[in-house]
């Protein structure tokens, strides 16, 4: 069971997760060159794949109104219908989008399989840390990193992360698209996620796009939180295969992650895009893109 657990650890399910929030990042940018930009919603549904097999899918709904951002998504992943394995999980994000990048209100993951559960919500202010709840709590270990005050000031949580990487417009190098740094606290450890540019490649994707999709590196930076001899961190330290392929949208103005790859000691595991929609709310309710 370790071994069917351990490419689906939190290390690489927050990689993914990071890489498909990406999808909510042209309105956020938008919302700050214009103040009354209107409302904007995205839907999004990427097929999760290991060692080449469907085990499972990813949805994400994400809206941005008045400045403020709510997201939500959900996972489900099963092995041999569930005999082997199976996990489902669930998370959301609120915020407000500011020029010096989003300030989280509140943030909760939760996640269930056949053996336990767990759930985690933390809230802040200005990008501190001000509640953390962790249902079971966690157990102390000697062998942990500890978290300090200093490890919870300036950081965001997994979702409102994906502000950090917005990119307005389809006409940005790949540099633009794929430099950044992510500063993130998920309520139990506090890590970054470098990104930065690996190449290009050509694809087709399911809406029709035919052209280059930049190839993002991410290289995962353990902080505090997590074991230091644990060798799952370790490997995901050591990890220079995660890669975040992202699209353009010429309609929409914004990118999107077309494919994730995640290599794991067991195997590999990948999201692949299967439909988003892009919506302008409000008055004017229309489709940017399907």
């Amino acid at each position: 069971m370790k071994a069917a657990r351990a490419p689906l650890g939190r290390n690489a399910l927050c990689s993914l997760v990071l890489g498909l929030a990406v999808l909510t990042g042209g309105a956020g940018r938008d919302a700050l060159a214009e103040q009354e930009a209107p409302p904007s919603k995205v839907s999004a549904k990427y097929n999760i794949h290991f060692n080449g097999i469907n085990i499972g899918n990813f949805k994400l709904l994400a809206q941005l109104a008045n400045g403020e951002y709510n997201m939500s998504a959900q996972a489900r992943i099963s092995l041999l219908a569930g005999m082997l394995f199976e996990w489902s999980g669930s998370t959301a994000s609120s915020g407000r989008v500011m020029s010096r990048g989003p300030l989280p209100y509140a943030y909760s993951f939760g996640y269930k399989t056949s053996e336990k559960s767990e759930k985690i919500d933390v809230k802040f202010s200005n990008n501190v840390v001000r509640e953390i709840a962790v249902n079971p709590p966690q157990r102390p270990s000697s062998s942990r990193v500890p978290v300090t005050r200093k490890h919870m000031q300036n950081v965001v949580d997994p979702l409102s992360a994906v502000f950090m990487l917005t990119n307005v417009g389809a006409n940005k190098s790949g540099g633009e698209v794929c430099g950044r740094r992510l500063p993130i606290f998920d309520g139990k450890a506090r890590y970054d996620l470098q990104l930065s540019y690996k190449g290009a490649k050509q694809i087709t994707a399911v809406n029709g796009y035919k052209g280059p999709a930049y190839i993002c590196k991410v290289k995962f930076i353990p902080i505090a939180g997590h074991k230091a001899e644990d060798d799952d961190n370790s490997y995901a330290a050591k990890n220079d295969g995660i890669e975040v392929w992202m699209m353009p949208i010429p309609q929409a103005g914004l990118y999107v992650p077309y494919y994730i790859y995640v290599p794991t000691p067991v195997g590999t595991a990948t999201l692949n895009s299967a439909a988003f929609t892009v919506e302008a709310l409000g008055d004017n309710r229309r489709a940017l893109i399907q």
